[in-house]
């Protein structure tokens, strides 16, 4: 497929993964939960630790807001698993392409490929644990081991395809700097939230907001583009 081609697709699934993000934020459960769940909930308990962490996000044992909060995440991860991992994944894999002009031969391609396949795995195994953590919320056991592995394989992985893409960008010819400069940006945000999951965590949300936004951007006016050209 062409570099316009790859651009359109990554268009596409990327403006269905940003749709999903509303999607989740519009779920009934999630609306019910509203006054209880702090800000970023969803990804502090992908990267909760401990039974405290848990607290902090669903409040005390026996509390109100236990059962809103437990609902309001199942119903975020079954969408997750439905429908988020299947988008991202799929626009992750075509911004890769995009990015390195429609070579699947390009190492950096491949690399960028296989990492976001190897997240959606990870992602896979993540949001089914914590689909049982909401089941035993008082006593998680190793189930939180699990979630924090995969949650932290994950977004590792992210990174590692943002950053696969960004070398596309920014080694040989026709460089993007600007989108290249962008992808560069969930690494740093990956490693600030292993220094305090709870507190830096938006800060590597934001991270791949930049990334993924940068990528869908260039997309948009590459396609337009092209499209001008061939008229």
């Amino acid at each position: 497929m062409s570099t316009r081609g790859w651009a359109l697709a990554t268009v596409v699934t990327g403006l269905v993964t940003f749709a999903l993000f509303v999607v989740f934020a519009l779920l009934p459960e999630m609306r019910a939960a509203a006054d209880c769940l702090p800000r970023g909930a969803v990804v502090q308990f992908e990267l909760a630790r401990d039974a405290n962490d848990l607290a902090a996000i669903f409040g005390p044992p026996g509390g109100a807001c236990r059962a809103l909060g437990a609902a309001a995440m199942d119903a975020v991860n079954r969408v997750d698993l439905t429908a988020f991992i299947p988008a991202y994944t799929a626009f992750c894999i075509s911004a890769a392409l995009y990015v390195a002009r429609g070579r699947w031969g390009r190492p950096l391609a491949a690399a960028a490929v296989a990492a976001a396949i190897l997240a959606a795995l990870a992602d896979l195994l993540e949001t089914a644990t914590l689909l049982d953590v909401t089941e035993t919320l008082d006593a998680p056991g190793d189930l939180l081991a699990t979630s924090q592995f995969a949650a932290w394989s994950k977004f590792a992985l992210l990174a590692a395809h943002a950053l696969f893409c960004a070398g596309l960008c920014l080694i040989g010819q026709n460089r993007r700097w600007g989108l290249g400069v962008a992808l560069l940006a969930p690494a740093p945000g990956v490693a600030a939230a292993a220094l305090s999951p709870l507190a830096l965590s938006g800060v590597m949300t934001a991270s791949f907001a930049i990334a993924w936004i940068a990528l869908l951007g260039f997309a948009v006016r590459d396609s337009l583009a092209a499209k001008g050209a061939s008229a």
